[in-house]
């Protein structure tokens, strides 16, 4: 039987105590891609056996410095450990300049090659037997969801986002829905204006997919997100380093 895991390597938002900025590893089969890489990403995986050096693909949604900052601690760590495979980055086109700059001193003249791709909501990607594909997220800056599609899996992951039409019909069905919920309903105008979503809006984005997993969340969202869970068993506020396996 086909499955993935999905590595909540990161659950937070930038500014968390108790959890990472937020970073996902989807282990396809053996075909890996990480959306999003938070400060602490490369050690939380490692301690469940992955290293994120040997990923090929990355996707950064926005370059929001709280879901990159990992990124080059990864090309560093490549360039005394594994040179290979080469550093492939997907991003919004708006972000290009920003991977570059923040890659390029960790990086020269010291053996690692990375290439970006700038993506939009029409873009596609292959990563193994995967699909990723990209969707329309609704943010203060340029931002991509991603739907990935493998054995007839479905894990559709938001970034920071208000709530969109696109999210919410590729949710419906999928195997496991990821959604941000940085805040809490009571502050719906404060979501508004930084362009996120608060948990009772993030639930109904989740509500028609298998199961789901709210990330993103902050102290002041987190309590509201857990009380969720207890009326709904199909959604989980899980600890950084959980891994969710779908089959």
């Amino acid at each position: 039987m086909s499955c993935i895991k999905v590595i909540l390597a990161g659950t937070g938002s930038a500014i968390n105590p108790l959890r990472g900025q937020v970073s996902l590893l989807l282990d396809m089969g053996g075909s890996m891609l990480v959306v999003d890489v938070g400060c602490s990403a490369p050690n939380v995986v490692e301690r469940l056996g992955y290293r994120l050096d040997e990923v090929e693909h990355f996707i950064v949604t926005h370059t929001h410095y709280d879901h990159l900052c990992g990124l080059p601690m990864v090309a560093f760590i490549k360039t005394f450990r594994s040179r290979e495979p080469e550093l492939k980055v997907y991003t919004v086109a708006s972000g290009v300049d920003t991977i570059r700059h923040v890659l390029n001193p960790v990086v020269a003249g010291r053996g690692v090659s990375y290439s970006i791709h700038p993506v939009t909501p029409r873009s596609q990607v292959l990563v193994g037997d995967g699909e990723v594909r990209f969707i329309e997220a609704s943010h203060t800056i340029e931002t991509v969801g991603v739907v990935v599609r493998y054995a007839g899996l479905k894990v559709v992951i938001s970034s920071d986002t208000r709530p969109t039409e696109a999210y919410a019909l590729e949710a419906e069905g999928a195997s496991l829905a990821v959604h941000e919920a940085t805040l809490p309903s009571t502050m719906r105008r404060e979501a508004m204006m930084t362009g996120h979503s608060v948990v009772e809006d993030a639930l109904k984005q989740v509500s028609r997919a298998e199961q789901a997993v709210l990330y993103h969340l902050t102290p002041w969202s987190e309590v509201e997100a857990v009380e969720a869970t207890a009326r709904n068993k199909r959604v989980q506020v899980v600890p950084d380093g959980t891994i969710v396996k779908i089959c």
